[in-house]
């Protein structure tokens, strides 16, 4: 048994387990991969038009912002309606 024998041997073991390998990836390593895309597609960040928790978190963040701005302004408001009637009462007494 020559070099060049086994160099053919090695050469055609590695032929069939590149083969084997893309048999492998096709067959199974895909369909498992696209199984998983689409199981977890909705908590993809942007890939489904804004319905991942990504933008949920986002929006929460603003509309907490916008809360707390209303609650901000809404007691300015109140502070102002209630000084004048307790002034009223201090000058009355």
């Amino acid at each position: 048994m020559g070099i060049i024998e086994l160099g053919q041997y090695a050469a055609a073991l590695t032929a069939i387990a590149v083969l084997l390998g893309m048999f492998i990836k096709w067959a199974i390593v895909k369909p498992i991969k696209t199984y998983i895309d689409q199981a977890t597609y909705p908590i993809h960040p942007e890939s489904n038009g804004g319905r991942s928790l990504s933008d949920v978190a986002q929006t929460v963040n603003r509309i907490e912002s916008n809360i707390k701005d209303l609650d901000y302004r809404l007691n300015s408001i109140e502070e102002l309606v209630t000084k004048p009637a307790t002034r009223a009462r201090k000058a009355t007494n």
